[in-house]
């Protein structure tokens, strides 16, 4: 029985500590408010996307943003 209770112990430790990553709010990116964006500087600054995809940077995220129209947020400062 007491096996049980440490191993359920270290699960729960390990779920809540999982949650806590990810519980983070989501975060708009800074995209300027042009039509098109033309050129994204060359910095190597991933973040993670609300799509599950890493970008180089958040530039890049913006420049997907527009071309798919689609609503994609920062989920994390680095790659998924």
């Amino acid at each position: 029985m007491t096996g049980k209770a440490v191993f359920l112990g270290l699960l729960l430790i390990l779920v809540t500590a999982d949650a806590e990553e990810t519980s983070g709010l989501l975060r708009k990116p800074s995209c300027p408010d042009m039509e098109q964006i033309m050129a994204c500087p060359l910095n190597l600054a991933p973040v993670c996307g609300s799509d599950g995809h890493t970008y180089a940077n958040e530039c890049v995220l913006c420049v997907q943003r527009q071309e798919t129209k689609m609503d994609i947020l920062i989920a994390k400062e680095e790659n998924c």
